[in-house]
């Protein structure tokens, strides 16, 4: 019991204190550092190595990535000061339970807007049973991707379109500079309001003339209508049929007065009688002119009623 009382008594000094939260702060900046870096100081990992002529901005902390998926980082970067010629050494922290079969590539994969990452691509023919130990070089090569088709693929076509973008420009040019094409614009201008009065006149038109119209279609209809009904309510088998009849007794009288019936068909197809008529119509103009030419020869007037000449 004394040694309890002894603990409960005892104090701390004030250089205990602070050593104590020093030690905590520089514990908790150190797990907070590489909590931030990505890297978990608890779970037990795999050292491997890899090997670039450059590495295209690669930095420590940045993924490892199988199939898009995280299983480690860069640990570390090394190069070598004394030989500037050597390759540049990159060590990759990966978690324990991976195992990367032997015939497994590292690639440098450069993003187009983002950091590089190291892919590991694993060969579907690689053995499985055999894998890279701890410490093991891993084959390694640089995987440009997007970036390396923009400069052998796109910059070449890119420096070609360019003359034709400058000819084009000062062809641009020439033809702002053209008085005509001010003129045009102006004469747009002069057509954009003259459509607009136009379109004005058609609204009015519209609004004021054709219901008018319609309204007098509309009676002009009505009308055939009415016309439509009366005609409808004629008999036009009956007019036919009267026709019919009229037309039979005109030919009916035709073909009599063919054939010399009645005085009428006589008259048309006698010639003796025609040229009876025609002396007798010649005997009465030449007694006509006679009378004319000799009144007295045929006319007698005496005042005392005595003809004192025959």
């Amino acid at each position: 019991m004394s040694i309890v009382k002894d603990i409960m008594n005892f104090k701390l000094s004030k250089e205990f204190k602070i050593g104590l939260w020093v030690i905590v702060t520089i514990a908790v900046t150190f797990f907070g550092v590489n909590y931030l870096k990505g890297i978990n100081i608890f779970n037990p990992t795999n050292y491997y190595y890899l090997t670039f002529d450059h590495i295209n901005g690669l930095v420590e902390t940045n993924v490892v990535n199988i199939k898009g998926y995280k299983v480690g980082l860069v640990k570390k970067i090394i190069y070598d000061y004394d030989h500037p010629n050597s390759d540049v050494v990159v060590v990759l922290q990966v978690d324990d339970d991976l195992k990367i079969p032997v015939g497994t590539r590292a690639g440098l994969v450069s993003g187009l807007l983002g950091s590089p990452t190291i892919e590991l691509f694993i060969d579907p023919m690689a053995s499985s049973t055999e894998f890279y130990k701890r410490g093991d070089t891993i084959p390694s090569y640089i995987d440009n991707g997007v970036m390396e088709a923009l400069s052998t693929e796109l910059m070449p076509r890119i420096q070609s379109i360019i003359p034709q973008l400058d000819s084009l420009m000062v062809s641009l040019q020439v033809i702002a500079q053209n008085k005509a094409i001010e003129k045009s614009l102006s004469n747009i201008e002069t057509i954009t309001t003259n459509l607009k009065g136009t379109s004005v006149s058609l609204n009015k038109l519209v609004d004021n003339d054709v219901p008018q119209l319609i309204g007098n279609a509309n009676s002009m209809m009505t009308k055939f209508d009415k016309v439509g009904d009366n005609l409808s309510v004629i008999d036009f088998n009956k007019t036919v049929n009267e026709l019919n009849q009229t037309l039979s007794s005109v030919h009916s009288v035709a073909d009599k007065i063919n054939k010399g019936n009645g005085t009428l068909g006589l008259l048309l197809n006698d010639n003796e009688l025609y040229n009876k008529i025609g002396a007798t119509v010649g005997s009465a103009n030449d007694l006509l002119i006679d009378l004319k030419a000799n009144p007295k020869r045929y006319v007698h007037f005496s005042l005392t009623g005595k003809n004192k000449e025959k």
